[in-house]
């Protein structure tokens, strides 16, 4: 049996997800919320590690610097066991490679990875600011699809137009979830 602290996150996975559902995001169905726990480093060190990786095509420290913890999730198509298991190949690079910028930027963060499909993760935010040295922050995906197909599904729309709708989305979430 689930203890209060994990149906409550299970719970507000679901929220999220319905939520952007409601926004005309129809077609993400999962969300995984996890916690970001610093451990250790400047974020100028941390940076400059991030994009010493990305010039040689490397993986980004994260695990020298940051301690990943899943929390929450709901999903229609996978369980919690199943999502968590995927983390390492489900958390793509480009979202990776954000992990400083969530953990120290002031919230709300949005970033996408417009070429995420399968159960890959699509978009990353944090809509709090980091506490006590960790973040809550949450993952979508949209399993049928590329986030970027969003595009297609709305006439006259462009990247940009589509992200700021889903950023819209994602403040208006702030004010009624409480993670």
């Amino acid at each position: 049996m689930a203890n209060s602290n994990t149906q409550a996150a299970n719970d507000a996975a679901k929220r999220i997800v319905q939520h952007f559902q409601s926004q005309g995001f129809a077609r993400i169905t999962e969300a995984l919320i996890i916690q970001i726990h610093h451990i250790g480093a400047a974020r100028s060190v941390i940076d400059e590690a991030f994009e010493v990786a990305q010039e040689q095509d490397k993986a980004p420290p994260v695990s020298k610097f940051f301690e990943i913890r899943p929390y929450g999730h709901y999903a229609e198509f996978r369980s919690f066991a199943e999502a968590t298991s995927a983390l390492k190949s489900d958390f793509t690079a480009t979202l990776l490679s954000s992990i400083p910028r969530l953990f120290f930027d002031p919230a709300p963060v949005v970033i996408d990875d417009p070429l995420a499909s399968g159960t890959k993760y699509d978009v990353i935010m944090k809509l709090r600011d980091s506490v006590n040295g960790y973040a809550v922050v949450i993952l979508l995906n949209d399993p049928d699809s590329s986030f970027l197909d969003y595009v297609g599904t709305r006439p006259g729309s462009d990247w940009q137009n589509v992200m700021g709708d889903f950023e819209i989305a994602a403040a208006s979430l702030g004010d009624v979830l409480d993670l």
